[in-house]
């Protein structure tokens, strides 16, 4: 087993900072001049970065991370030769300029990135190129919201002269029960690691895949430096190599349709004379309280982990948990292939760690929204892997947007932003259950690729 320099990794990789709920993610282009005022900024940032280690059980108050686009390094001084060695998705970007009268990018198409939730109607990071660029994201994590309030203030006092223009600021929160806007468990699927820091006296976690022999999934599908589930390794220590211990960052905005989503419930359950607790748990694979529907509800409560399931044996067919749920295409598990043990490793090497929080106030049924006055809220969507194309967009593009997934012949995901697909196909006998596919009740409304470097390698560049 690798060692993996975890006091280099900024933290954000191994934690989802649970204990600290309130959140904003500082969004900033670089002046293009003064880049030695740069440097000077980034060398005390560096400073305050929050690390894997020396502590991983400390309950700090307060956390920063930062993440930079191709842009963003150039800006800082990173010569085109290191540039070209980071992976083509990244240099080229989530929403590629695109001309008024070219055809649609080709990445803007493997994200199913259209019609409404087109880069054309993003409010940041879009096609509008001198409005929307974006260099730098900046992570802050506070206990409580007032301390939150004065690290994004003396943040911002930090970046004054080297940011053009006012930073773009979203804030996002945990809720005590853990759920999204459409009212599930979020956060719960997450791989683990080979080779990270245990905790001492800690109780397996529901959201880890540790459970089974040989879940766990090589540093290199996440870390840049060590041996992924190929055995192939990109980027190394030789020559202070600024790519390792680092990691790519998806970062997205998606704005969520609560009352269609609940109206849409309402509807299928009436039709279907179920209820709109079992119609969302079908179009997800869990229960709203996060208990899978693969194994049946009174084996998942037996233990009390929420993520110690497989599909192979023992649904599949989908008839418990439909093929097209959601967290069956983002994670198919042992699924794909008539052979389950090399089905789960193909798996392992398309995984993702997400580290997504909701935005905006939840929605009341007898609010002003009533009246016409819709709120915004949404998801924060945050995705670590070591390869754009292979972990977050072949899960897009192949897995969600796919309505010939594992199978079907229909349907795409049916929580995903993306509208193609003429149904939602829920198994059953005698017959299968057919929904007519709804507009999305999602809409994707900024986003871009980062990259999460090394702490050292922040340091590196703010001293050449």
């Amino acid at each position: 087993m690798e060692k993996i320099e975890w006091e280099d990794v900024q933290r954000i990789v191994l934690s989802g900072f649970k204990h600290l709920p309130y959140s904003a993610y500082v969004l900033c282009r670089f002046r293009s001049e003064e880049r030695a005022q740069k440097k000077k900024w980034l060398a005390d940032l560096a400073k305050r970065l929050t690390p894997v280690l020396p502590d991983p059980e400390r309950k700090t108050q307060s956390a920063i991370n930062l993440a930079l686009t191709a842009s963003g390094l150039r800006q800082l001084g990173v010569d085109e030769g290191a540039l070209n060695s980071f992976s083509f998705e990244f240099l080229e970007g989530m929403a590629p300029p695109r001309a008024a009268d070219a055809p649609i990018p080709r990445r803007t198409n493997i994200l199913g990135d259209l019609e409404a939730s087109s880069p054309e109607f993003w409010d940041w990071g879009g096609w509008n190129e001198k409005a929307n660029h974006v260099d730098v994201l900046l992570l802050l994590f506070a206990a409580e919201e007032t301390p939150l309030d004065q690290l994004i203030e003396s943040e911002m006092d930090a970046m004054h002269g080297v940011a053009d223009g006012d930073p773009i600021v979203l804030k996002g929160h945990l809720f005590p029960d853990m759920k999204e806007h459409f009212g599930y468990v979020d956060g719960l699927s997450q791989p683990k690691i080979e080779g990270r820091p245990e905790r001492k006296h800690k109780a397996p976690e529901n959201g880890t895949c540790g459970i089974r022999p040989g879940s766990e999934v090589k540093p290199g599908e996440f870390l840049l430096g060590y041996l992924n589930e190929r055995q192939a390794r990109v980027a190394n220590g030789e020559g202070r190599d600024v790519r390792r211990n680092g990691s790519y960052l998806v970062f997205r905005q998606l704005e969520q349709d609560v009352p269609a989503f609940n109206a849409f419930l309402s509807d299928v359950s009436k039709n279907l004379g179920e209820t709109e607790d079992w119609v969302a748990a079908r179009l997800l694979g869990r229960w709203r309280d996060g208990v899978p529907l693969v194994p049946e509800r009174a084996v998942a409560n037996v233990g009390g982990s929420k993520n110690d399931f497989l599909y192979y044996y023992e649904d599949r067919a989908g008839l418990t948990c439909p093929i097209g749920a959601h967290i069956r295409r983002a994670n198919p598990r042992d699924s794909l292939i008539p052979d389950p043990v090399t089905a789960l490793h193909l798996s392992k090497m398309h995984r993702i760690i997400r580290r997504g929080r909701p935005y905006g106030e939840r929605w009341k049924p007898n609010g002003q929204e009533r009246l016409g006055e819709k709120a915004e809220r949404g998801m924060l969507f945050i995705a670590l892997n070591a390869d754009i194309a292979g972990q977050f967009e072949l899960i897009q593009h192949s897995w969600l947007n796919n309505p010939r997934f594992n199978g079907l012949y229909a349907g795409t995901d049916p929580i995903s932003h993306f509208s193609g697909g003429e149904s939602i196909t829920i198994q059953s006998r005698p017959a299968n259950l057919h929904i007519p596919r709804p507009a999305p009740f999602v809409r994707v409304r900024g986003g871009a690729y980062f990259f999460l470097p090394g702490i050292r390698a922040l340091q590196d560049i703010a001293a050449s």
